[in-house]
């Protein structure tokens, strides 16, 4: 069976006698998952933008603002340099999220989504299986990065590196699913820019990626603490300059499974179309 055809075998029709196993949500949700993962292989134009817009934005930030950033205290002497890869990371899960999530929107239109819909498996199976999917290619797009913690004279140890690593996973899961839950609902690709314009982005620049909200005005640092993208950002950012928080790791995974559950809820959801 192909996973890329228009018409997987277990969208036929039930009563036809289809082989139940097809049917099962587990296998459905492992049939997406594979799914993402070719598709992720065989575009290497999204591998390259995902992780060569964040890189440029590094290499270029981290030297222009090399010599005005005062770190806050509990990080001593890290430059912007350090400070600014975990915001990376995460941008990196970002935009490796609304990659993935826009692939709904072309499903949609070729027909592939369609054939899955009218399977008997639950549909919070697909919800699953786009979100692992995504996350999963998202994880080792932002894994890559941890390769230039050397270069920046972090030390890192084997469980730091671990703890930095679940951080990262956290973050996938939970923007991921953000991303599916928003495309479930919006019919163009366009429209899903203006998405990502307005709520992704956004999260991202408040999450503590580009400053400490310790310097930033009362209202701005409050909106950078609630933000739950914040907890990701420091989940990851706290193992590589050895401020492990493991409040932040808990509150970034507590975000991925709201955000998993929301995500399944409106995917499950009926809607007026047919889809």
């Amino acid at each position: 069976m192909s996973t890329l055809s228009p018409q997987p075998s277990f969208a036929t029709n039930p009563a036809a006698g289809v082989d139940r196993s097809l049917t099962s949500p587990w296998v459905v949700t492992g049939v997406i998952v594979r799914r993402e993962l070719i598709l992720f292989v065989r575009q290497p134009a999204r591998v390259a933008a995902a992780i060569g817009t964040p890189c440029l934005l590094w290499l270029f930030m981290g030297s222009g603002f090399a010599q005005s950033f005062r770190p806050p205290e509990q990080l001593g002497d890290a430059s912007y340099a350090s400070y600014l890869l975990p915001g990376m990371m995460t941008l990196v899960a970002v935009f490796a999220a609304i990659f993935s999530s826009i692939s709904i929107i072309q499903d949609r239109q070729d027909g592939w989504l369609q054939s899955v819909l009218v399977s008997p498996a639950p549909r919070w199976s697909i919800a699953l299986g786009k979100t692992l999917g995504g996350a999963i290619v998202a994880w080792a797009q932002a894994a890559l990065l941890l390769a230039a913690a050397p270069l920046l004279d972090i030390h890192l140890t084997f469980w730091a590196a671990i703890l930095a690593l679940l951080g990262v996973a956290a973050t996938c899961i939970a923007m991921t699913a953000v991303g599916v839950a928003f495309a479930w609902r919006t019919e163009t690709t366009a429209a899903f820019h203006a998405v990502m314009n307005l709520v992704f982005m956004p999260a991202w620049l408040l999450s503590g990626a580009l400053f400490p909200p310790q310097g930033a005005s009362a209202w701005l640092g409050l909106v950078v603490r609630l933000n739950p993208l914040s907890w990701c950002t420091q989940a990851i950012r706290g193992p590589l300059l050895g401020e492990p928080s493991f409040t932040a790791l808990a509150g970034s995974f507590i975000f991925a499974g709201a955000a998993l559950a929301c995500a399944t809820w409106i995917v499950s959801a009926p809607t007026k179309r047919s889809t």
